[in-house]
C-alpha cells in the first residue's frame, strides 16, 4: 500500500509534466499521450502487485479532480480511462482500463478535445 505522502507525490509528479505539455509547450497532443502512458503503467504495476488497486483508483480519482480544476486539455478517452480505474479497483477494471489505454496508443488520437 502507497502511503498519502507518495500518491501525493505521484499525482503531483504526473500534474507537472502534463501541465508543461499543455500548458508550457502548448502540446496536447503529448500531455494526452504522456498520461495513458503513465497510466498504463500504474495499471500494469497494480496488476503485478507493486501498487495496490485501491492505491491506483485513490490516484485516478485525484488525477482527474486535478485535471479538471485546471489545465484541463483532456483528451475524453484519457478521460474515460480514468474514469474506469476510479470506478472500481476490481480486477476486471484494471483490465478494461488497460485495453483501453492499448486501444488508445493503436488509435494515436491524442490531440483531439472532443468525441
Amino acid at each position: 500500500m502507497v502511503i498519502n505522502m507518495e500518491k501525493e507525490k505521484i499525482i503531483e509528479d504526473i500534474m507537472r509534466t502534463y501541465t508543461k505539455y499543455v500548458d508550457e509547450d502548448l502540446d496536447i497532443y503529448s500531455g494526452n499521450r504522456y498520461l495513458t502512458v503513465k497510466i498504463e503503467s500504474m495499471i500494469h504495476e497494480a496488476i503485478k502487485g507493486i501498487i495496490s488497486p485501491e492505491d491506483l483508483r485513490e490516484i485516478a480519482e485525484k488525477l482527474r479532480d486535478k485535471i479538471l480544476e485546471g489545465p484541463g486539455s483532456i483528451n475524453p478517452y484519457v478521460m474515460e480511462l480514468l474514469g474506469i480505474l476510479e470506478e472500481s479497483a476490481s480486477l476486471e477494471n484494471l483490465k478494461e482500463a488497460l485495453e483501453l489505454s492499448r486501444r488508445l496508443l493503436k488509435e494515436d488520437k491524442f490531440d483531439k478535445l472532443e468525441v
